[in-house]
Formats: structure tokens, C-alpha cells, sequence
């Protein structure tokens, strides 16, 4: 388990002056500590377990959830909605985040329309700030059908300059950046000219990298300058530069190792407002750096803001004037290539022929836990950009840019001077704005609409009668009652007026509430009682994006022919399949039959709780299981080195030195909340050995996996073992899939159809701790595959990125 703490300070550097106006600025430091301390950003990042799919097929994705540089602690519920072209959201997944992460799937239809589908995540506390951060990608879709997306037709270039500092004061040296982009915001190559209102050229120019540029030009007041420039087609466009200032200040940023130097120019043509000013740095609501520039008596300052303490990502640096306006603002990301942490990834078993075993060990050289994500694929199906955009650009760079970046990685691929600049030419011309300045001048705070609870909440409402007839000590009863049918017993609290509330809990799917009140019981027959459980609903419909962040697939004839090929191998193989099966029904297999804790173990367990060396109890079975008070008395005893002290108030546990992990149908929970469970609701006890790799943090110290009776076992957990009590529906969260990886050494008729998947293997939780660093996975082959990719990505309890991609062939 990841615990979410505060680990890394950020500490303000600066020398400060009290001169009157330098007071005014402090309002804007006491709003920013505001902000980040109760108004923190948070920014997503999604693992999927491929680039491409066919229709009929399952998306597979894995959540991170970060806040500044570490796992965000802030949201537990989370958001997934898949749109049509039209945008209208087709599908929608509601899951619990744990530990900063969630994972979930989509089904796709089998008649998809268009070659696009649009894919949104969020939590409800991204909503009450700038919309445009919450992540949003197309799904590419490949069609049967020739692609004439792929037809090379000429799009129209476009040129955008962008002013270092963001104006262009006349008399001043200005860095102006650009860059071109062609169609779907691809990047374009182009080189011109910059010439006066005159006409008189000024400078050459031509773009260095991605249809990125810079230069250096310094303008005559009042001028106006525009550029004659051909794309790589050579066709000649003109492009007008931003307008020329008479009076402002221009910021200009250079980074460097271990700081970054700027240098601050007021335009000649005085303005008493810009003669004292105040630069400040910040790094995710962070202030970090704070320093007084005079420019009274010189027209150009400059200083340096050390970096090497800070976590590496985007630095915002904002130049404001005596009142208080910003008049200059950059971007600029630091490097600090502390980031990443690197399991290593080996292939113990090779196997890519038809339906070939294979085996991957994962090993984790960190004593910190990890939480990774795990995706396995059809390597030429699947189109992998090896320079686009994965954990480590996403949660460091792109997610908090505005606007396509072009193959992101390719900016971590290595540490030379010339990456370096290229990554600033990004920084110049990707603008950031998440703060208003003007709003946190006048002290004023986001409004928030969207608050979110504790996980599910039971929120009850009272209608149709005064609320001073309700007792202030009135209380709420409630039975939940899930689709397995075991039940919890809820005690909901008055709030206020005819309001009740109580968060914390976690099911899925739908369950029934049996409900009464405790003290006025007939209060419910003469009122309107409403149940919901705090989730939101479709917040807006969705415009989808232009498909520039998949734009690589649209060029790859290879990778559509060789999504199209499986289509028409699993389209040919289904009507001999189909036969087969018919054949087969009427085949009579003898074998050895299951034993009996094998059938409650299939009947009970899912994921990663099923099988497994564990020591299972069946209490239905067990004539003395009642005789015990609680489980953990049941469990005194049975298992070897598993020690469980039952003399104080609430039990104590302890296995090689550390602490068992509980969980209750296979959701984790506490001590006394396990202990207050009726050993006659219990069905069975799976009690697994320390460093089995169940459960989050891996299972350290054990884990003891209880389940309560379900179905026909369950005790009065029918609608006639709650006779006389009022009854109403509530929805939960989302059902999680399994994703089926076949066993070809096992007896299955599936095993007879032929096999084209492109996605092989997909785990969505892969957990290290100090004590199970090594995890091995073992997975089959399809009968058309010959290149196979793996990759790895996660994050660990230090805030730690990682990233591993392997090809096996």
C-alpha cells in the first residue's frame, strides 16, 4: 500500500526589502499558500494496454492520479466516459481510487461508426477548476475498409510567434519563438524572412526542431513587423509578428545546470510602474523563489533562481509591477533527473510461435512499493510511438500544457545541451495559465461546485414534512444488501433538517437499501425518503479532439493492414469454431472432479485472491465455527506463525515481524470493523503466507481474506428477513472486468477457437513492497503473432516514475 505523505518542502528564496509597495505583494504570497494548501491541482495519467483497436474489442486502462509532483491524496472517486463522433458519451465507468490510482475497461461496440472514438477522465475536483488539464484522448479504431485517411493530400501550414515574456516592447531586444504546424497539428519545416513596415528586411529564419524556432530581433518603437515564410511544398505564405509595445518589460530566461538565469528590461520610454518590480517562481501552487528588481536608475536587472532542490517539472515565472499587474510571463521546465525509478524486466521464457508459453520476471532493485500497470501486445498490431507521449512526459511536461506536443519522450531520451534547448522551444511556445492573477490580487478563491466524498456516500433526504419534527438524535438505519447478496449494517447520522449522511463505503454495481428510522420509525411512512449516493452525473457533452495525439497511426499503412488482417482471421475462424463447439456438446469428458475447497474458492474469490498458496477455511463446513466470538478467536492457532493476541479490547496480529492485511470480500478494512462481523455470516477464511504478492503493498505480513455467506447460505439476507422494513435501490460503482488470459495446457473447449488477440496479457496492479520485489507472469501466445511488446509503467510511494519497454521476437 502507498501512504500518501508530504515528503519534499518548497522552500521560497529571496531577498526581500520593505519598501511600501513590496507589502502589497504579500497578499499575492498569502492567496498562492491558499491555493495550494486548499485548493490543490490535480492531473491524470491513463495506461492503456494498446494504441489501436478493432470493433467488438475491450479497452484496457489503468489511472494515475497525481497532485504537483506526488500520488494525489485529494479525490476517491474517478471518472471514465467513452464518446461517438457526435459526442455523445456512448459508455461511463465510476471506480474507487486507491491509492491514487484506479483501473476499469470498455467494451466496444461491434458496428463502431467513424474511425474515432473520444476517451475523458476526471474527478469531480477537476471540475471546479480549468476544464481544458482533465484528460482527453482519441481512440483510434481500425476499419475493415481501405483507410483514406492515409492519402497523401497538402494541408494548409500555419505560423504562430510567441513573444518571450508575452509582448514585444520597441527599443528592447525581444526572443521571439515559433512554430509551424500542418495538418491534424503535426509539426512543419519552414524558413523565411522578418521584415519592417517598410519593407526592409530585417532577419533570416528557419525552424530548428518539430517546426520550432527562435530569434532575437529588437524593433524600433511604433514599427510593425511581419514574415514572408515557405513550408517544405514551398509555397510562400505572410505571417504578421505581434505588435510592438511603446512601454512594458521584457523577460528573458536562459536554463542552465542546477539554475536558471533571467534578465528583466524596462521599455526606455519611462513608466514610474515599472520602475520597481517584483519577480516570483512557482512549481505546483508552490512559491519557490520571490526577489525585488530595481530599475529605477537602470533599464535592465538580472539574477539566477537555484533549482537543483526542486522536483524536476514546469517552473512558471511571473514578473509583476508596482501594482501588483502582471506585466511578463515564461514557462521553463527543470530537469532535475530525479524522477524515475527502473524495475528491470527479463524474458525467462521465450515462446512466439503458435500459442508458444511464455514467462517475464519483473524485479524491482527499491525497497520503496511500487504500483504498476502491465500491458502485453501483438508488437505490429499495436503501432507503439516510441517518443510519444507515457507516464513520464504525461505527469511531468504534457499535462500541464495546453495544446499537441509532438512525441513528448523524445525531450527525457537523453541530457545533451541541444535536447535541452529543444525542450525550452516547447516552453515557449505551449503557454500555461493556472492561476488569474487579477483574482488573487483581490483575494478571491475558486467557487466549488464539485466536492467529493469519502468513496460512496449514503445521502438521504427527507421530503414532505417540517424538519423540526425530525429528533436532533434521530438516526438512520440502513441495510445494505449487494448483488452477492451478503449485507452491511449502516447506522446513518442526522446532519441537519431533514439531511443524513454517511461516506466511506464501497460496492458495485446496484444494491438494495432496508431502512428505518431509530427513533420516529413511522417517520418514513408520512414523508418522501430519497437515497443517492454522492456520484456525479454526465457533467457536459463532449466536442472530440482533431486526432492529433494518434496522428501516427493515420501514416502507418502496416499497422491498419495488420489490424485489418486480424479482423478477418477471427471473422473466417468463428464459423468453424462454431461448428466445433456443436460437435462437442455432444462429448462426455471423464475426469477428476474439483474438491471441495476448490468449489467454494471459485465460488467466493476473484483476481488476485483466487488460488494461490493459501490456507482456506470453510466455516460452512465446520460444525465448531459457531462456538467462536469472533474470527480471529476461529483463527487462533490454525495457521503456523500467524500470531493472534485476543486479550485486550480489540485483537492484535503479527506474522514474520509485521502486520497481516485484512480484507472483507476482498475489500480492505480494519481490525475492530472485521472483528464486529458475525462469524455465522462468514462463509470461508483464506489466510495467505507473507510475500504472496495478494492484496496491496504485496502482503508483507500475510494477508487473512474473509468472505461472508452468499446466495442460499446467507443468513436472513432476503426480502422476507427484512419484513416490515422500507426498501429502496442504490447504484455503486462500476463492475471491474477480468481480463481472460488464456491456459493452453489446460482442457477447454475456448481453447479450440482460434486465437487473435492482439492484446495478450493486461494487469492492471503489479505491487512491490521491500519484502516481494520480484513478480513473475506467465502468458500464452495467439496463433498469428510473431513480434510481441512489453510495457511497464507505474509510479512508487516517493512520487518516482517508471517506464520499460521490451520487444520479444
Amino acid at each position: 500500500m502507498i501512504t500518501i505523505t508530504a515528503r519534499r518542502l518548497y522552500t521560497t528564496i529571496g531577498i526581500f526589502f520593505l519598501f511600501p509597495f513590496f507589502l502589497h505583494a504579500q497578499k499575492i504570497d498569502s492567496m498562492m499558500n491558499v491555493y495550494s494548501e486548499s485548493f490543490p491541482q490535480e492531473k491524470i495519467y491513463v495506461h492503456f494496454d494498446k494504441n489501436i483497436y478493432n470493433a467488438g474489442e475491450t479497452i484496457w486502462y489503468k489511472v494515475y492520479v497525481f497532485s504537483g509532483a506526488y500520488p494525489s491524496s485529494v479525490s476517491k472517486n474517478f471518472y471514465t466516459e467513452l464518446s461517438d463522433a457526435d459526442g455523445n458519451v456512448i459508455q461511463r465507468k465510476v471506480s474507487p481510487l486507491f491509492e491514487a490510482t484506479a483501473a476499469g475497461s470498455f467494451d466496444l461496440p461491434k458496428n463502431i461508426r467513424g474511425r474515432h472514438l473520444h476517451f475523458r477522465a476526471y474527478s469531480a475536483w477537476m471540475l471546479n477548476f480549468d476544464t481544458s488539464f482533465i484528460y482527453e484522448k482519441d481512440i483510434r479504431i481500425a476499419i475493415t475498409k481501405t483507410d483514406s485517411s492515409n492519402s497523401n493530400v497538402y494541408s494548409e501550414k500555419h505560423l504562430q510567434f510567441f513573444a518571450e515574456g508575452g509582448d514585444v516592447i520597441g527599443g528592447l531586444d525581444n526572443t521571439i519563438a515559433f512554430m509551424a504546424t500542418g495538418q491534424f497539428g503535426l509539426p512543419a519545416e519552414v524558413k523565411g524572412i522578418v521584415k519592417d513596415r517598410s519593407g526592409k528586411e530585417i532577419l533570416q529564419f528557419a525552424s530548428a526542431h518539430d517546426g520550432m524556432g527562435k530569434f532575437v530581433i529588437t524593433p524600433d518603437i511604433g514599427d510593425s513587423l511581419y514574415a514572408i515564410w515557405k513550408d517544405e511544398n514551398d509555397n510562400e505564405h505572410t505571417t504578421g509578428l505581434p505588435v510592438i509595445k511603446n512601454t512594458g518589460a521584457v523577460l528573458r530566461i536562459i536554463p542552465a545546470n542546477k539554475k536558471i538565469l533571467f534578465s528583466i528590461a524596462r521599455s526606455t520610454e519611462k513608466n514610474p510602474d515599472n520602475d520597481q518590480l517584483i519577480i516570483i517562481a512557482h512549481m505546483h501552487q508552490h512559491l519557490v523563489y520571490k526577489a525585488k528588481i530595481n530599475l529605477q536608475d537602470n533599464f535592465m536587472s538580472g539574477g539566477s533562481i537555484p533549482v537543483d532542490q526542486l522536483p524536476s517539472g514546469i517552473l512558471q515565472v511571473t514578473v509583476f509591477n508596482a501594482n501588483n499587474l502582471p506585466i511578463a510571463e515564461r514557462v521553463v521546465f527543470v530537469n532535475n533527473h530525479e524522477f524515475e525509478f527502473n524495475p528491470n524486466v527479463e524474458v525467462a521464457v521465450k515462446g512466439v510461435g503458435r500459442r508458444g508459453g511464455n514467462v517475464i520476471e519483473i524485479d524491482v532493485p527499491d525497497t520503496l512499493r511500487s504500483n504498476l500497470s502491465l500491458s502485453i501486445t501483438d508488437a505490429l498490431a499495436d503501432g507503439n510511438n516510441l517518443n510519444g507521449d507515457n507516464i513520464i512526459s504525461h505527469l511531468l511536461f504534457t499535462g500541464d500544457l495546453k495544446g499537441y506536443i509532438h512525441n513528448p519522450y523524445y525531450y527525457f531520451s537523453n541530457t545533451s545541451d541541444s535536447l535541452r534547448n529543444y525542450l525550452d522551444l516547447v516552453m515557449l511556445t505551449h503557454g500555461w495559465r493556472r492561476f488569474k492573477w487579477d483574482q488573487l490580487a483581490k483575494g478571491k478563491t475558486p467557487i466549488i461546485k464539485y466536492t467529493d466524498q469519502d468513496h460512496l456516500a449514503l445521502k438521504v433526504e427527507v421530503l414532505g414534512v417540517d424538519p423540526t419534527r425530525i429528533a436532533k438524535d434521530e438516526s438512520l438505519n440502513v441495510i445494505i444488501q449487494k448483488k452477492d447478496s451478503s449485507t452491511q449494517l449502516l447506522q446513518v447520522p442526522h446532519l441537519t433538517g431533514g439531511k443524513f449522511g454517511l461516506g466511506g463505503l464501497v460496492f458495485y454495481d446496484t444494491a438494495k437499501a432496508y431502512y428505518q428510522f431509530s427513533v420516529n420509525r413511522k417517520l418514513s411512512n408520512e414523508a418522501a425518503v430519497t437515497f443517492n449516493t454522492g456520484l456525479l452525473r454526465e457533467y457536459r457533452r463532449v466536442k472530440p479532439l482533431t486526432t492529433a495525439n494518434d496522428t501516427w497511426a493515420l501514416t502507418d499503412s502496416s499497422i491498419l493492414k495488420r489490424n485489418r488482417f486480424i479482423i478477418e482471421e477471427a471473422e473466417r475462424s468463428k464459423p468453424v469454431f462454431d461448428q466445433k463447439v456443436k460437435t462437442l456438446e455432444t462429448v462426455t469428458v471423464k475426469g477428476r472432479g474439483k474438491s471441495e475447497a476448490q468449489k467454494i474458492d471459485e465460488q467466493y474469490t476473484s483476481g488476485m485472491f483466487s488460488g494461490g498458496d493459501a490456507s482456506t477455511f470453510d466455516l460452512t463446513k465446520d460444525p465448531f465455527a459457531l462456538s467462536s466470538t469472533d474470527i480471529f478467536t476461529y483463527l487462533q492457532g490454525k495457521v503456523a506463525g500467524l500470531q493472534i493476541n485476543t486479550a485486550g479490547s480489540t485483537p492484535s496480529l503479527q506474522w514474520r515481524g509485521s502486520t497481516p492485511s485484512l480484507y472483507l470480500n476482498e475489500m480492505q478494512i480494519d481490525v475492530s470493523a472485521l472483528q464486529n462481523t458475525s462469524v455465522s455470516d462468514i462463509a470461508m477464511v483464506k489466510v495467505f503466507r507473507p510475500g504472496s504478492g495478494v492484496g496491496f503493498g504485496g502482503g508483507a505480513g500475510g494477508v487473512i481474506a474473509v468472505y461472508t455467506k452468499k446466495g442460499k447460505e446467507a443468513r436472513n439476507n432476503n426480502d422476507a428477513g427484512f419484513k416490515g422494513l422500507d426498501k429502496t435501490q442504490i447504484i455503486g460503482y462500476s463492475v471491474m472486468k477480468e481480463f481472460y488470459s488464456p491456459d493452453y495446457t489446460s482442457m477447454n473447449t475456448q481453447n479450440e477457437a482460434e486465437d487473435t488477440r492482439s492484446t495478450l496479457y493486461w494487469s492492471p496492479y503489479i505491487l512491490t513492497d521491500k519484502d516481494n520485489r520480484k513478480v513473475t507472469i506467465k502468458f500464452y501466445n495467439n496463433d498469428i503473432s510473431k513480434v510481441i511488446r512489453i510495457i511497464l509503467e507505474g509510479v512508487n510511494e516517493d512520487g518516482k516514475l517508471a517506464r520499460v519497454e521490451k520487444i520479444i521476437q
